[in-house]
């Protein structure tokens, strides 16, 4: 299965308007992408944003609204939110009126992220994204319930406090988590329906703060590693892998598969362009020279 990744910004270039965002949504959805997807950098340190990898970021959550007006059936993903930026409440808020509007088809990628920088500017403490990050999952859960939630947290207080809508899937839309540390993994096998890798090739920032993901060996490590603690813990479902490794293959066809091997089942690409007539034209040539060949394989 495909997502489209960055659809509305990428290195500087954004699309100009909301109508634009639907058509290349519809576009994407026409050539048989299953997914689009949006990351999350609402304040990327400026140095970051000059990296060969670093980019802007449309909001998530409001970019995923409007693709809604321009598809039927493609699954919307955080790729990922970095939850510990928000109050989990507020996070429980958008993501329900998303699947919602959408008739059910949020799936919610998570991650500590990587910027301490971008901590900073938003009042969050750095050192302890894991416990702010392990805490809102489980308030979370708790919100989308539909029930009265009493939880002190780290720097919130709420007190028989009731989040609606409710989600439009039951219990709540599909969690994934990204990230190559162990501890990420972890929560994979514990409550997520499946992981992001995170490849660190060529990103300085992510190589600080993340093990390596530069070859199908680091990949095959992690996946052992995945799936022996899953099995340890007694879990039973299936879990789904998205991305990989990068630069190893001599097409992308040829990527796909050596990925679909070990496991993995959504793979993102086609969404490069600084206008939408390019991006178009690049989700026209992915569907070309990938998807169709690779379906028909």
């Amino acid at each position: 299965m495909y997502y489209l990744p960055g659809v509305g910004v990428s290195n500087g270039d954004s699309l100009a308007d909301a109508a634009e965002l639907t058509d290349l949504a519809a576009t994407a959805e026409a050539a048989g992408f299953d997914g689009i997807a949006f990351d999350d950098h609402p304040a990327p340190p400026q140095r970051w944003r000059e990296d060969p990898l670093g980019h802007d970021s449309l909001d998530p959550f409001v970019a995923l609204a409007a693709v809604t007006a321009g598809t039927r059936y493609v699954r919307l993903f955080t790729s990922l939110t970095v939850l510990p930026y928000r109050n989990p409440f507020i996070v429980a808020k958008s993501v329900a009126t998303l699947d919602v509007l959408s008739g059910g088809r949020v799936e919610l990628g998570l991650g500590t992220g990587y910027l301490p920088d971008e901590y900073a500017a938003l009042g969050v403490d750095f050192e302890r994204r894991n416990a702010i990050f392990d805490e809102s999952v489980e308030v979370l859960k708790l919100a989308w319930a539909g029930e009265p939630v009493t939880y002190r947290g780290i720097g919130f207080d709420a007190r028989a406090v009731t989040v609606q809508p409710r989600p439009a899937q039951r219990p709540h839309p599909p969690l994934w988590v990204g990230g190559n540390a162990r501890v990420s993994l972890r929560r994979v096998a514990e409550f997520g329906k499946g992981w992001m890798a995170l490849p660190s090739r060529g990103n300085a920032a992510i190589s600080r703060r993340s093990p390596a993901l530069e070859t199908m060996e680091d990949f095959r490590a992690y996946l052992r590693y995945l799936h022996e603690y899953a099995d340890s813990i007694g879990r039973t479902e299936p879990i789904e892998i998205s991305g990989g490794p990068i630069g190893e293959w001599p097409d992308e066809v040829t990527r796909l598969r050596a990925l679909a091997e070990v496991g993995v089942t959504w793979s993102g690409g086609g969404g490069g362009g600084a206008s939408l007539a390019e991006r178009k034209e690049a989700i026209a040539r992915f569907h070309d020279a990938v998807i169709a060949p690779y379906r028909a394989s």
